[in-house]
């Protein structure tokens, strides 16, 4: 018998509330883990991705998105961290060339954009973040968190365990801000 992973899902109204859930998830992260966020483009991954290392300790003018450079790795954040962008790979075996092995075996945290390109690189226990677009409100965006594994899991709780839902209701047609466990 399998459990399933478990699930949380946050709808976020703006842009400031991503940045928000963002900061909120880096105080309850611990290494080692890998976390991949998911989306179409323009949904927000970078925006997160930029907003949780902000709260780890690095200063905004310092955090550079790793598109062209493929990995940027932050050593003196609260929790060390490797930011991978897979965007522009064109086959996982080019994560072979810069020995992702070893980013994945540190104790570490990372951070995966774009997981679905990394192939048999992407392992099995992460935190799973999609973002998704609101199709009625574009600024919109609906995030699912999902726990693959025991530490994975265990940063989800910690996370909900602080899950105060402090945004504003703006919400139309019914829709609410803030979030439910799945």
């Amino acid at each position: 018998m399998s459990l399933s992973a478990p699930r949380y899902r946050h709808l976020c109204l703006s842009e400031t509330a991503t940045r928000s859930i963002a900061k909120r998830l880096a105080t309850a992260l611990h290494t080692p883990l890998v976390i991949l966020l998911e989306g179409d483009l323009g949904s927000g991954k970078t925006l997160f991705a930029r907003s949780l290392i902000e709260e780890l300790g690095i200063h905004e003018e310092s955090i550079t998105s790793p598109t062209f450079t493929l990995v940027n790795s932050y050593p003196d954040a609260r929790l060390p961290l490797h930011h991978f962008d897979l965007y522009r790979i064109g086959d996982p075996s080019e994560l072979d060339l810069i020995g992702m092995e070893e980013y994945l075996d540190e104790q570490n945290l990372v951070l995966i954009e774009w997981p679905a390109l990394g192939g048999s690189w992407i392992p099995a226990h992460h935190l799973h973040i999609s973002l998704e677009y609101v199709a009625r409100q574009t600024q919109w965006r609906q995030l699912t968190f999902t726990a693959h594994g025991p530490l994975a899991q265990q940063v989800l709780h910690r996370f909900l365990a602080h899950d105060s839902h402090p945004y504003p209701d703006g919400s139309l047609s019914g829709e609410r801000p803030g979030g439910q466990l799945l």
